[in-house]
């Protein structure tokens, strides 16, 4: 290998080091202006996969006006919501499961063919989620739908706790607006 060649592959992999190094920095920047870093903070989660994705997902977030166009991938759980970006987008953005109890939904009066809503989250009250309505009737069908729960996963009753009591428990446990 001779001196030009190997001059060309070392400038090449450090641009590609550079530009790499530069997507990182910017998505990590975006986490923390966003909020989702607050979020992650306290409702972080492991990776999931035990329920149906929907991907492709948009929200943004308030007050700072972060969006994320179309790069949100959302399960929902048992357990509650758990919200991921995309791949590529996912430097500086822990998983994060916010469990029903900690989710309100509030309609935002908009223009008339196009409602949004906002999600507020107990412990991190100075961070909204606007999402569309798409993805609030994607938590509010999960979150209302006892049958989902019943078809998709299995409730565990406490002790001394019979089935039905356990489900009504795990049912009840969301505030929805």
């Amino acid at each position: 290998m001779d001196d030009a060649t190997l001059s060309m592959f070392i400038t090449g992999f450090a641009l590609f080091a550079f530009v790499i190094s530069g997507w990182a920095t910017f998505w990590i920047w975006r986490a923390r202006r966003s909020g989702w870093s607050r979020l992650a903070a306290s409702y972080g989660a492991p990776m999931r996969r035990d329920s149906m994705a929907r991907r492709w997902l948009s929200l943004q977030f308030k007050p700072s006006k972060v969006h994320y166009p179309k790069l949100i991938t959302a399960r929902l759980t048992v357990d509650g919501l758990y919200l991921v970006p995309n791949l590529l987008c996912r430097f500086g953005h822990d998983p994060l499961m916010v469990p029903w109890t900690d989710i309100e939904i509030f309609a935002i009066e908009t223009y008339p063919a196009d409602r949004l809503y906002d999600l507020q989250f107990a412990k991190e009250a100075n961070v909204r989620m606007r999402v569309g309505v798409t993805m609030a009737q994607f938590i509010r069908r999960a979150a209302d739908n006892s049958v989902y729960f019943a078809e998709e996963h299995t409730v565990h009753a406490n002790a001394g706790e019979t089935n039905a009591t356990a489900t009504a428990r795990v049912r009840g446990t969301h505030q929805v607006a």
